[in-house]
This record gives C-alpha cells, structure tokens and sequence, in this order.
C-alpha cells in the first residue's frame, strides 16, 4: 500500500513550506509505522508544476524538499513533470534516495530512465485515457456494423 503526498496546496496550486511538509511526512510515517501498514510513502516534490525561477533553481528547490522528506521517513521522491533527461539524472543522482518520475510525451523512454536511475515510473492517467480511447474506437466500429479489431 502506498500514496503520494503532495507539497503543494491542491486548491491553490501554493507551495507548503517545506518543513512544515516534513513534518507531515514524519508524522505520516510515525502513524504508519505504529499501526504496522508497511506503507510506502511517495513524497511528491511539486516544483516543476508550482515553483518559481529558473530551471536550475527549481531543480535546487527540488533537491532541497526531496531531500527533506527523505530524512522525514519518504520512501521515494516524485520531482513531477520534470522531464528532461538532464535534470532527471541530476535529481537520481544527487537526492539521496529513490526518485519516482512520471511517464507523458516528451519523457525520455522507459529504458532511457532507468539507465538515469530513475527507480519508480508512474502513468498517471495515461494507461486509463488510452483504455477508454481504444474502447471508443471498438465501439464506434461495432456501432457502424465494422470489425472492431481491424487488421494492423
């Protein structure tokens, strides 16, 4: 069992002050733990969606909180929407902890990402769009009378 816990606030899209978010983080832990669930907590770093500067100074801003919630007791930091390859190994490299990265266009390839050191890949809700995406096109094709499984 797992979840994220966001550092931005979802009705506002504002930052959380990263040791008030810490906090939380270990406070999250301390309850887990002492209620034996074995969950694994997967501290989303929101930066890349919410911050502010230059992309070198939210990849700091992003070492800094991630790092933070690794010491709160995250198990793995979720820097999303950081994209590109270079701030990617930058983030594996230096955050002192498994990183999470979320898979869209425009991401490096799945084998790419490992060899950066990515340690988790998330979809989003990318398989379910493509699920209902397919299942329109077969049912469009069954409406009309058509084979729904063409011939590639």
């Amino acid at each position: 069992m797992g979840c994220n816990l966001e550092d931005s606030d979802p009705a506002t899209g504002a930052m959380i002050d990263p040791a008030e978010q810490a906090d939380f983080v270990a406070a999250v832990r301390a309850a887990a733990d002492q209620a034996g669930t074995g969950l694994v907590i997967n501290a989303r770093v929101d930066t890349f969606i919410h911050g502010s500067g230059t992309p070198g100074e939210r990849l700091a801003e992003a070492l800094d909180r991630g790092g933070r919630y690794l010491a709160a007791g995250a198990d793995c930091v979720y820097p999303i929407f950081a994209g590109d390859p270079e701030v990617i190994g930058a983030l594996a490299k230096e955050m002192g902890g498994p990183i999470n990265v979320l898979f869209r266009p425009g991401v490096p390839a799945i084998r790419d990402l490992a060899a950066l050191g990515v340690a988790r890949v998330s979809f989003g809700p990318g398989i379910h769009r493509a699920a209902q995406a397919f299942t329109a096109r077969m049912l469009d094709a069954i409406a009309r009378g058509d084979d729904p499984f063409p011939p590639a």
